[in-house]
């Protein structure tokens, strides 16, 4: 009877659902894609992430988009291209690079393709 007690108790104040990640709502292009990655909804967090590294703008923004396009490439399994957007960050921001553990990542993916 205890036991049975306890587990209601438990059930009770364990939330039904998680809530969306914060950045769902945002009205802005990065946070739509943001949101699709933290819904493991990779095909739109691509397209949105691509959509913002195509502008080619130098700014933070478009940085964490490559970063971002990087990740989602590796969440499908496409090392190569993962590969090639790690070492673009490099190029673009060393700071970025060493910063955000991009060195880990490519190291990651070299793995995945054998290549290490």
């Amino acid at each position: 009877m205890k036991s049975a007690f306890i587990l209601c108790a438990l059930i009770a104040v364990t939330p039904a659902a998680a809530a969306p990640p914060s950045t769902c709502g945002s009205p802005d292009d990065y946070g739509r894609a943001l949101c699709a990655y933290q819904r493991r909804n990779f095909a739109d967090a691509e397209a949105g992430f691509r959509g913002i590294v195509d502008r080619n703008q130098h700014d933070s923004l478009t940085i964490r988009a490559v970063y971002f396009l990087a990740r989602t490439q590796m969440k499908r399994g496409r090392f190569e291209e993962a590969s090639a957007l790690l070492i673009r960050i490099y190029s673009l921001d060393k700071a970025f690079y060493d910063a955000w553990s991009c060195d880990f990542l490519l190291g990651e993916c070299r793995k995945a393709t054998g290549k290490e």
